[in-house]
């Protein structure tokens, strides 16, 4: 059982062809499923499922992984889920390109057309219903606001039953079984993981993923101008900008960014998406639509990486023998675990709870240090600026709340 973490298939291909390599297995078998939305019509109807089961043999199980999903600090104030985590990064992506929120809100909906025009014709998509292009980031009763900037359109859907996996072989087995007309390889391999999240001091971008894209492609002896289709991990907008940024890619460029139609519109199960994904670049090579494809894989908040290149061309026959490590970003923000005083918004979040529009920001002090800050929006100034302004770069008072939290006072 593998750990958790959208990077987690790629990973295991990169395992299985070392193991393959070292003489310690011959065929190797990846396999995921998740059936999320018959436990959901489940849980809706009151009905219970077994699902246990006692396999024969031996299992091992390589843990959660989970140890940098839950930041304490940020459930503290409300930010809890990746779905109010990512929209803060996504605010300060947007900062950096120099835009304001409703053309913003437009350039998201012009990075996932080509998702959803993917996924349009993907014949195993999971949904009926994929959103026409001017659809995506057009707020409706349909296309609600589910963490600002994002809408529904734009975020994974984890509600699915979906299931992908791929054979991993021997070359010479390959050969010896009559299939090595159909063999592709895994030319090149990276992976890498991110500082803590906290720790990060720019919100808008990952060294680690621009690495990992970066080493693959060394790895494979290739340019991302040698790649002839991508299939970018898409759980939310910010991580398909940052992929694209990595790799050099325009809005407009003819090269697909999605073989499946990505984790918002062909369906986003959990950790396997990327196994839909190689198990696509494995499929239209072998159907000689493209010769080299690259599937990017992450997890947690933009936290572990893996890349992979996939080719008819084959690379070292051990991935693994001679992986550089990513050495990290080399710098780190300290945060205030007590601060009373001014500070200026570095990003923010606004959430929805019964009681009102909550409003969590990451601010940075006089000294230099990171102030998490969070309360529910009242009439004045500061909602103004929420509502019809950009609160990023404004100056407000902020004092502590609980323990180890604090709360926004207002403008300063």
């Amino acid at each position: 059982y593998a750990t958790a973490g959208g990077q987690s298939p790629q990973q295991y291909v990169a395992t299985a062809c070392s193991e393959i390599a070292q003489g310690r297995a011959k065929i190797v078998v990846l396999c995921g499923a998740e059936a999320i939305a018959t436990m959901r019509a489940h849980q809706r109807s009151g009905d219970s499922l077994d699902w246990s089961e006692s396999p024969e043999g031996t299992s091992e199980d390589h843990g959660m992984g989970l140890e940098d999903q839950f930041v304490p600090a940020l459930a503290a104030h409300k930010v809890v889920a990746p779905i109010d985590i990512y929209p803060m990064m996504e605010h300060k992506k947007r900062v950096s390109r120099g835009m304001n929120r409703a053309d913003y809100l437009t350039y998201l909906g012009d990075v996932l057309k080509p998702l959803a025009d993917a996924a349009r014709v993907n014949p195993i998509t999971m949904f009926e219903t994929v959103p026409e292009s001017q659809d995506i980031s057009a707020v409706s009763g349909r296309n609600r606001v589910v963490g600002d900037p994002h809408l529904k359109s734009m975020v994974a859907k984890d509600g699915v039953n979906q299931s992908a996996a791929v054979v991993v072989m021997q070359y010479g087995k390959a050969c010896e079984l009559g299939l090595e007309q159909r063999a592709v390889f895994l030319r090149g391999f990276a992976e890498a993981t991110e500082q803590n999240l906290l720790d990060r001091v720019d919100w808008s971008t990952s060294p680690a993923l621009r690495w990992t894209y970066a080493n693959a492609l060394s790895a494979a002896g290739m340019r991302a101008d040698d790649i002839d289709a991508f299939d970018i991990y898409s759980c939310f907008p910010v991580a398909v900008i940052e992929a694209m940024e990595a790799l050099g890619l325009e809005l407009g460029d003819e090269r697909p960014v999605s073989l499946t139609g990505g984790l918002p519109f062909f369906g986003g199960p959990g950790n396997n998406y990327s196994m839909h994904g190689i198990a696509s670049a494995v499929s239209a090579i072998q159907e000689d639509r493209y010769a080299n494809v690259l599937v990017g894989a992450l997890g947690g908040h933009m936290s572990k990486h893996a890349v992979g290149i996939y080719s008819r061309t084959p690379g070292a026959a051990d991935p693994r023998a001679h992986e550089m490590r990513f050495e990290g970003a080399g710098n780190s923000r300290a945060l205030a675990s007590e601060f009373s005083g001014s500070a200026v918004i570095e990003t923010f979040v606004i959430k929805q709870l019964p009681e009102g529009s909550w409003f969590a920001a990451l601010a940075i002090n006089e000294a230099g240090e990171r102030v998490i800050a969070a309360s529910l929006l009242e009439p004045g100034d500061l909602s103004d600026l929420c509502v019809d302004g950009d609160p990023i770069g404004a100056k407000v008072l902020i004092e502590p709340a609980a323990e180890n939290t604090h709360r926004v006072v207002g403008l300063a």
